[in-house]
C-alpha cells in the first residue's frame, strides 16, 4: 500500500440551511484513504455518511476544509476538470439509479458515451464490463426484469465503465437479502483485488464493515467518533459509543434466567488471533485450580485474524481466580467482570 494517501479528507464541515436552522451535517471530519483500501463509514441513519461520501465527488461541498484527491483539491475542479475528475470516482446506490426505460447495455453505454466513446469501442467495453459482474446473458435485459442483487452488479459495471480508480458505495447493499448481499460483498472484494480498485463505503450494517472493510470509521451526529483498522475496532474499541455502537456488550449477552444462576464469578474474555484457537483458558485454569462454565462463545475470522469471545463463570478460590485472570492477561487475553 502506498505511503501517501489517495483521498485525504481535512476537517471538512458541511452545513445546511433549512427554514429558520442551520443543520451541521458533518463537523470538521479528518481521515486519509490509501490507495486499495476498502474504507468503511459506519453509524446510524442521519449520522452524516452519505452527506461526507458524497462531498468526495463533488456532489456535495465542504463549507469548511479541504478534500485531496491524488494531491489536489477537488473543490475547485470545474467544467472539463470536474466532469474529468467524476469519471475516475465511480458511485453505486442502495436504489440502483438505474433508468427503467433502458436495457442493461444502455445503461452501461449511456455512460460511455457520456465521457465521449462511440462504436466498436462502446460495445467491447460494455460486453467486458457485464462479463466482469457475471451478466454478461443480461445485455438486452430491462431493470424491470432483474433481482436486486443483478441490479447493483449493472450498477458497479456502470460505475467502473471508464475506469474508475475510486468507488463510492452509499448503502449498496442495503436493500438486499443477506445471500445476494454476500454475493455484491465478494464481487467488490474481487474488483479491489484485481484492479487495486479503492473502496469507501458507507452502511449502517455491521456485518458488511466485518466482511469487506480493511479500516472503519465509526460516525454520530456528524462526527467521526472512532478510526481504526477494522480487526482492532472491533477486538478492542476505544470509545464507549463505539463499544454500544458496534454491540460489544450485547454479542456476548446472556439471558436473564442464565445470568441469575451463575453463582461463581462472571467474565467475559476476547482472544485475537492464535490466542482464539488455542486451549490458553483451560490451561489458565488448571494452573490455578480454577473449574469454569462456558456460557456463551463464538469465534469470528476477519480475513486470516481471529476474534474469540466467551462468556464464563469462573467457580473457586478468589485468590486462584485473581491468579487465573492475571495468566490470561499475560497471554493477552481482554478479560472483563460483568458479574
Amino acid at each position: 500500500m502506498d505511503h501517501n494517501p489517495l483521498i485525504q479528507v481535512k476537517n471538512v464541515s458541511v452545513s445546511f440551511e433549512s427554514k429558520h436552522q442551520t443543520i451541521d451535517a458533518v463537523k470538521n471530519v479528518s481521515f486519509d484513504v490509501y490507495e486499495g483500501d476498502i474504507f468503511g463509514i459506519i453509524g446510524s441513519s442521519g449520522a452524516g455518511k452519505s452527506t461526507l461520501v458524497r462531498t468526495l465527488n463533488c456532489l456535495a461541498y465542504p463549507t469548511a476544509g479541504q478534500i485531496l484527491v491524488n494531491g489536489t483539491d477537488i473543490r475547485h475542479l470545474s467544467g472539463r476538470d470536474l466532469q474529468a475528475f467524476r469519471f475516475q470516482v465511480g458511485m453505486i446506490f442502495q436504489n440502483f439509479n438505474l433508468a427503467s426505460s433502458k436495457t442493461v447495455y444502455e445503461n452501461i453505454a449511456f455512460v460511455l458515451k457520456a465521457a465521449g466513446k462511440r462504436g466498436q469501442v462502446v460495445k467491447d467495453k460494455v460486453a467486458e464490463l457485464l462479463a466482469l459482474v457475471g451478466l454478461s446473458d443480461k445485455a438486452n435485459a430491462y431493470p424491470a426484469e432483474l433481482s436486486g442483487g443483478q441490479k447493483q452488479r449493472v450498477g458497479i459495471a456502470r460505475a467502473l465503465a471508464n475506469d474508475a480508480k475510486i468507488l463510492l458505495c452509499d448503502e449498496a447493499t442495503s436493500a438486499l437479502d443477506p445471500q445476494t448481499t454476500a454475493s455484491i460483498l465478494e464481487l467488490l472484494k474481487q474488483l479491489n483485488q484485481k484492479f487495486k480498485l479503492t473502496i469507501v463505503l458507507i452502511t449502517h450494517e455491521i456485518d458488511v464493515v466485518k466482511k469487506i472493510c480493511n479500516r472503519v470509521a465509526v460516525m454520530s451526529k456528524g462526527e467521526i467518533v472512532e478510526l481504526n483498522h477494522t480487526f482492532a475496532m472491533f477486538a478492542s474499541p476505544q470509545k464507549q459509543f463505539t463499544q454500544a455502537f458496534l454491540n460489544i456488550d450485547e454479542s456476548t449477552a446472556l439471558p436473564a434466567n442464565v445470568k441469575k444462576s451463575v453463582k461463581g464469578k462472571l467474565v467475559r474474555l476476547r482472544y485475537i488471533n492464535e490466542n482464539a484457537t488455542q486451549p490458553v483458558l483451560h490451561e489458565s485454569a488448571m494452573q490455578a485450580n480454577v473449574t469454569f462454565n462456558i456460557l456463551h462463545g463464538f469465534i469470528e475470522y476477519f480475513n486470516d485474524q481471529a476474534l474469540g469471545n466467551l462468556v464464563v463463570e469462573l467457580i473457586g478460590e478468589n485468590e486462584n481466580i485473581i491468579m487465573l485472570i492475571a495468566s490470561l492477561r499475560k497471554h493477552d487475553v481482554i478479560v472483563e467482570d460483568i458479574s
